[in-house]
């Protein structure tokens, strides 16, 4: 039951936190003012304070409208200025009629923090934080006017014993402070939500800036970063460029959709036996180069386990079925001083190997 619970509150946050969720904290907010009008319209009305009672069953009525308004996103900015009218016309009514002692105004003083929190997040409020802000000056002058009104001016209604004025101030007072801690907890999963937000995004970004979008692989840019951790290292490494044999011909035959799925196969196997071992990048059109960790015999032994791999693959297109080869150039650490070296080396062994006949491994020359 307590897990429900909670699972309930984060769920109800969430909405809160969302860019969508404006709409739904107009309605708490106002859901909650007619609760808390509804209590005080019966509550005056049993105590005998009418002109109380009928101001709370105005403000319920208007409630009411503004969750039906805010409900098909009407007119909430509109709704903002109401709510905090109401409050402050409400504070100054409480005053006059029982009395400041009843702490009417404390909501004058939470919906302060309310009213920055919902303008700074509703696209319709121009210049948010003028209007909060005017609109928190007003709040505080009707705290003052009130307090200077029952200073002058004995209530309308003061008749009413300690216990009944000692038992609505701790409502009022509960009630703001559970406006001041809800708002507070909705600020915190907002600004969870857009953290969250923002870190995907940057995932996103990162990914859209340093990987290639069809085959998933690293990008050119993105692997020369790398370069230099190798270089750093005193640990040997190879450089492999691969390129898939007539893979022109592939496109013209078959289609560009064909090419593609030829492209994301070859890929994936090439990084599948990778692995943790080295990283492996689209170099440029059907062009792959491979950092790969280790002595000349085990990238070579690498090497040629990929070009097995892709000789037995056989990628299906529609309802063609392609077998696809590829060439490649290799050339260990040893072989040049640095690594653009080695990449314009093994890129010139991969045109050896392709115009000695194709799908094979050249690591001399």
């Amino acid at each position: 039951m307590f897990t429900k619970v909670i699972d309930f509150a984060l769920d109800i946050l969430n909405k809160l936190a969302s860019d969508e969720g404006n709409a739904f904290r107009y309605r708490l907010i106002y859901g909650f003012c007619f609760v808390v009008h509804a209590f005080y319209a019966i509550l005056f009305g049993l105590v005998g304070v009418t002109e109380l009672m009928i101001f709370n069953i105005v403000s319920t009525v208007l409630y009411m409208t503004g969750l039906i308004a805010i409900k098909n996103n009407r007119f909430t900015v509109v709704w903002l200025y109401l709510l905090s009218g109401e409050i402050m016309i409400h504070s100054l009514m409480t005053s006059i009629y029982i009395g400041f002692n009843y702490q009417f105004t404390l909501y004058a003083l939470a919906i302060i923090p309310v009213t920055y929190f919902i303008s700074f997040l509703d696209s319709e409020i121009k210049h948010p934080f003028v209007i909060s802000s005017v609109l928190a000056a007003i709040n505080v002058s009707t705290m003052i006017g009130a307090l200077d009104i029952s200073s002058v001016k004995l209530p309308v209604y003061e008749d009413f014993p300690l216990l009944f004025e000692t038992s609505v101030m701790r409502i009022n007072l509960i009630t703001a402070v559970l406006i001041l801690v809800s708002f507070s907890a909705m600020f915190i999963a907002k600004i969870s939500y857009d953290l969250k937000v923002l870190r995907e995004s940057n995932v996103t970004l990162d990914r859209l800036a340093n990987y290639d979008q069809l085959t998933g692989l690293r990008n050119r840019n993105h692997i020369r970063a790398i370069f230099g951790e190798y270089m750093d290292s005193s640990e040997p490494y190879c450089v492999i460029l691969g390129d898939i044999d007539d893979f022109k011909s592939v496109n013209d035959t078959y289609g560009h959709n064909a090419g593609d799925e030829v492209l994301r196969t070859v890929s994936s196997i090439i990084s599948g036996s990778v692995g943790d071992s080295g990283v492996v990048c689209r170099w440029g059109g059907e062009e792959i180069l491979i950092l790969a960790k280790g002595a000349h015999k085990h990238c070579m032994e690498l090497n040629e386990k990929i070009l097995s791999k892709i000789r037995e693959t056989v990628v299906e297109s529609g309802e063609y079925n392609i077998g696809i080869t590829m060439t490649f150039g290799l050339c260990d650490s040893d072989d040049a001083s640095d690594i653009e070296k080695l990449i314009s080396l093994a890129d010139k062994r991969l045109y050896i190997g392709k115009n000695s006949g194709k799908n094979r491994i050249v690591a001399q020359g």
